[in-house]
């Protein structure tokens, strides 16, 4: 199977799930990002999963095409970046930039845009037609 194939159907699902929980359970996920946001050493441990899944992705898919497959690409760059940025520096100021992003319209906002990646996804990983993608499934 194709690797960027794979990654889809990993991801889709994760993410319209995420996306999906994030809107049917509103506006809780709002209370549970502050709490994590008071939590440095909470924060650490994510972030090192975040640095390795990010790692992970551009080490395996690493594909700079102007389709589909960049998003994959992309997410797994903003892993990377973002659990860094967050290990390197100070809590404390990164926390007075996000905070004011958290609000209840934001997180409708970031339910909306993770379900419809994680559905766009699912459907490149499990629904596209395969000739789309050259004669062997695989992609250019």
């Amino acid at each position: 199977m194709d690797r960027s194939i794979y990654l889809a159907k990993l991801f889709g699902p994760v993410l319209m799930v995420l996306g999906l929980g994030l809107l049917v359970r509103y506006p809780e996920p709002l209370g549970i990002f502050q709490d994590i946001l008071g939590n440095p050493t909470l924060i650490f441990i994510l972030c090192i999963l975040g640095l390795l899944g990010g790692l992970a992705v551009i080490l395996a898919h690493n594909i700079w095409a102007a389709d589909w497959r960049l998003i994959i690409t992309i997410l797994g760059w903003l892993s990377a970046i973002e659990s860094a940025v967050w290990l390197i520096v100070p809590h404390m100021p990164l926390s007075r930039i996000v905070r004011p992003l958290l609000t209840p319209e934001l997180v409708l906002v970031y339910g909306v845009v993770v379900l419809m990646l994680g559905a766009l996804l699912s459907y490149f990983g499990y629904l596209a037609p395969r000739h789309a993608t050259g004669p062997s499934g695989r992609h250019p």
